[in-house]
């Protein structure tokens, strides 16, 4: 059974989580920003007759895979607090569904 301690240290979790997930979803969203910028300043140097050559080219630049993973870092991160967050607020529910359950068995 969870305690009314637990929560306490849930909603203090949550607190000190909440402005780490608001950053990492503000860098995920800068990544994939910088992601297509630096695909469209490639795309501007690529060499090729058509779009399809051009769009080769570009996918196998150095820096198009650094652009790609730092995306993949940033999401993770993001992904990683989101989900944190989540369980906190399910052991908080949990909680509650808990204190409901005892004030009808009260009642009873």
């Amino acid at each position: 059974m969870i305690t009314s301690k637990d929560i306490e240290n849930e909603l203090q979790k949550i607190e000190e989580i909440a402005p780490k997930y608001a950053k990492a979803k503000a860098d995920s969203y800068q990544a994939m920003e910088w992601k297509k910028s630096q695909k469209a300043l490639l795309f501007a140097q690529a060499v090729g007759r058509t779009v399809a050559d051009k769009e080769n080219w570009v996918a196998v630049q150095p820096t198009l895979d650094v652009a790609t993973k730092g995306v993949s870092q940033a999401i993770e991160e993001e992904e990683k607090l989101r989900w944190d967050l989540k369980q906190s607020e399910l052991k908080i529910e949990i909680w509650r569904t808990e204190q409901a359950t005892l004030r009808t068995e009260r009642m009873m």
